[in-house]
């Protein structure tokens, strides 16, 4: 099974659609499923991401074979253009930081800073979001870091706007191609790069 948590249903509403996912009523957060991936939408922030986790955890029973995917929008500094798609290699917040697994050369690997608030100005890290520290401090108690894997698609450069749906929508649907293809190298299971 492939676990994607994204903060909002319009960063998975792309892989929803392309894997026909159906939708599990589910309280407190939404889930779409079928036999071979399932996303959660866990709202925005990291305790929202991490109570989310949690709630995967305890009511569906993961296999070591199992991956765990963390998709969505980050700001990116000013030389990551609007759309484009990295993976986390470096996670930090104030406090920690933590080297992640690298499974794709195909994609861009940055820093992060993962941060409980929205920011206005750039950081030293090269990208800034708000769940991913959260959900590791979780999922890496329970997934082996070459399963676990944090991609990001930059929508906006330090600018904080509110973004319509459909523009969300569309920067993952231009990324489809690219994550598919990401979630599959995760599942053989490959060493680190």
């Amino acid at each position: 099974m492939t676990y994607i948590l994204c903060a909002f249903e319009t960063e998975a509403r792309a892989l929803i659609d392309s894997y026909k996912l159906q939708k599990r009523n589910s309280h407190p957060f939404k889930l779409f499923y079928d036999e071979e991936v399932f996303i959660i939408i866990s709202g925005m922030g990291q305790d929202k991401a991490e109570e989310a986790v949690e709630y995967l955890l305890l009511n569906f029973s993961h296999k070591k074979d199992d991956t765990f995917l963390n998709l969505g929008t980050c700001a990116g500094q000013k030389g990551f253009p609007i759309g484009s798609l990295v993976q986390v290699q470096q996670l930090q917040d104030e406090e920690e930081s933590h080297r992640m697994c690298i499974q794709n050369r195909d994609i861009q690997a940055v820093s992060c800073f993962s941060s409980p608030l929205p920011l206005d100005r750039p950081t030293a890290t090269d990208i800034a979001e708000m769940e991913a520290i959260g959900i590791y401090r979780t999922i890496s108690k329970y997934f082996p870091l070459k399963k676990i894997s944090f991609l990001k698609i930059v929508s906006d450069n330090f600018n904080p706007i509110p973004h319509k749906k459909a523009f969300i929508i569309k920067l993952t649907q231009d990324k489809l191609v690219e994550i598919k293809a990401h979630i599959e190298l995760m599942k053989q299971g490959l060493e680190c790069l």
